[in-house]
């Protein structure tokens, strides 16, 4: 058998918890997010003190900051896919 209509009401009830649940999840994402970048920027200020004022080159050939920037990279594209992954299931999943 199947389940009868459901009403307009217990429709818009799903569809506003669904949206709750996916802006919840985003906003996980983006709080976790800033905080991995914001303390990347802290350890990068960190060891260009500890350096000085000129970049250090690991091995003489890989400039430091090019490292922190590939860090930051690699976090907002990884970041970037299994956010909107995670945000679309919230969406999808039925709520409770």
């Amino acid at each position: 058998m199947t389940e009868p209509p459901k009403s307009t009401k217990e429709r818009l009830t799903e569809a506003g918890l669904r949206v709750v649940n996916a802006i919840s999840e985003l906003m996980a994402h983006l709080l976790v997010l800033f905080g991995l970048l914001g303390g990347i920027w802290l350890l990068e200020k960190y060891v260009h003190k500890l350096w000085g004022t000129q970049d250090y080159l690991f091995f003489n050939r890989l400039k430091l900051r090019y490292i922190f920037d590939g860090a930051d990279l690699a976090i907002m594209v990884g970041f970037l896919g299994w956010g909107v992954y995670s945000v679309i299931a919230a969406y999808v999943r039925r709520p409770r």
